[in-house]
């Protein structure tokens, strides 16, 4: 759908922010009043820096705008590395489901990542109510794969049947690990859905849950049609899989890293 920014003459003082701050250069200020050129990405960046609310995008949720934080009640830089450094890699969780609130701030933190070009185009699947029929399909899945003749088995299937051996046996689900969620990136680029996932974990960290990044999954999900369906990714690729819960165990410290390899010139 071909859509314009718009822009409130009244409200207009014709400053010329958003002509400055325009990535496509697509505005202008003419007769002391800012006007639209054409076509560009809708970034919202006019949106953000005019001082007099005058620019709107039609077709976009304008309600959901709200004042940015003063200078001044920015997040501490020391506690956001902290945060940073506190997060883990969660492989045990509590059987609770991850309440509606938790899972509204997770996908709006993934919602407003930054794009390529601002194409916005991940979709954000998760499943919780239906992880049971998740877990049936992905086991069922690759238990069939497994079961073809050598030369008719995908290669990648092969590193999963010491999952399934385990997950058969009672044992370790090394897929799922008793997470009460699943939530799935779906998106063209790699970098939209991977910049995407980190918010997510973030805001799923600073809400006391705890995430595990799992490609294995993912990787299975993406290649079982079945999967697939029941996702309702459409064509889009499954870039990225976190599992999503509370977890089962606490840090009460950071974990150490190697030496930063840092080039400043």
């Amino acid at each position: 759908m071909f859509m314009l920014i718009e822009i409130d003459a009244e409200r207009c003082i014709g400053c010329g922010r958003c002509v400055a701050d325009c990535v496509g250069s697509n505005l202008l200020v003419e007769d002391g009043t800012a006007r639209v050129k054409g076509r560009c990405i809708l970034c919202g960046h006019c949106v953000a820096v005019c001082p007099t609310a005058a620019v709107s995008i039609p077709g976009y949720d304008m309600a959901d705008v709200e004042p940015s934080a003063p200078a001044g009640e920015t997040i501490d830089a020391a506690d956001l590395l902290r945060a940073i450094k506190s997060r883990r890699s969660v492989r045990s969780f509590k059987p609770e489901p991850v309440g509606r609130q938790e899972l509204e701030f997770v996908l709006q933190a993934g919602r407003y990542t930054a794009t390529a070009k601002n194409a916005q185009g991940c979709r954000f699947v998760v499943v919780q109510d239906g992880l049971a029929e998740l877990k049936r399909l992905v086991w069922d899945g690759i238990e069939e794969l497994l079961a073809l003749p050598a030369d008719e088995k995908p290669r990648w299937v092969k590193l999963y049947k010491p999952f399934l051996r385990d997950a058969c046996a009672g044992r370790q689900d090394f897929l799922f690990r008793n997470a009460p969620a699943v939530v799935y990136v779906a998106a063209e680029r790699a970098d939209d859905a991977g910049l995407a996932a980190q918010n997510i974990e973030l805001m799923a960290a600073a809400q006391g849950l705890g995430v595990l990044f799992n490609g294995y999954l993912c990787r299975a999900s993406e290649e079982l049609p079945a999967v697939r369906a029941f996702l309702g990714a459409d064509e889009r690729p499954l870039q990225m899989c976190l599992l999503l819960g509370c977890p089962a165990v606490s840090y009460p410290r950071t974990a150490p890293r190697m030496p930063g390899d840092f080039v400043v010139k």
